[in-house]
């Protein structure tokens, strides 16, 4: 079609000056969309990331202490060159299954709220800087989350907030 005939028409041409509007609006977000350096790490099928800034350094699990009466998403205690850190495991948290195995996991030494954890999980995918875009959490998980997913990205991983995460009342233990 001739492009003088689309703009002799009032309706094209007002359709095509809203396109042209709509979609130089989205390149400047997405230009000035703030980076975060991202951690992406799976749990058994799924993604998950957190902020890079809040995990500390990523080891193999050797094994890991257990303790007794504390939520099954306190694993139990490691050591972590000289430092007993708790070890968390987020599938109980999250509604998914035990691993059959620890001994081909990774811990990530994570950061926030004061407190230092490791963090059990399957394999760390990438440490990159990303545009995210995040959005909200579904229902069935947000339930679960109480508060610490902050949202899924484009690539349906979810977002994890780490303070939200260690302040998580489920994870406290009681020293009476």
């Amino acid at each position: 079609m001739d492009l003088s005939v689309l703009l002799a028409d009032p309706a094209a041409r007002a359709i095509l000056h809203e396109r042209a509007r709509s979609l130089a609006r989205s390149h400047q977000v997405a230009e000035t969309a703030p980076r975060e350096l991202v951690l992406r790490f799976t749990l058994g099928n799924e993604q998950y990331a957190l902020p890079a800034t809040a995990t500390r350094e990523v080891i193999r699990c050797e094994s890991v202490a257990p303790l007794p009466a504390v939520h099954p998403a306190i694993l139990g205690l490691v050591n972590v060159r000289g430092r007993l850190l708790v070890c968390l495991d987020l599938r109980p948290l999250l509604g998914l299954p035990t691993p059959p195995s620890q001994s081909t996991m990774y811990l990530l030494i994570v950061s926030a709220g004061g407190m230092e954890v490791a963090l059990l999980v399957d394999q760390v995918v990438s440490i990159q800087p990303e545009h995210l875009t995040l959005h909200p959490t579904p229902a069935a998980i947000a339930g679960r989350s109480a508060g610490w997913v902050r949202g899924v990205d484009d690539q349906l991983a979810l977002h994890l907030d780490p303070d939200g995460l260690l302040g998580d009342p489920r994870l406290a233990t009681s020293t009476d």
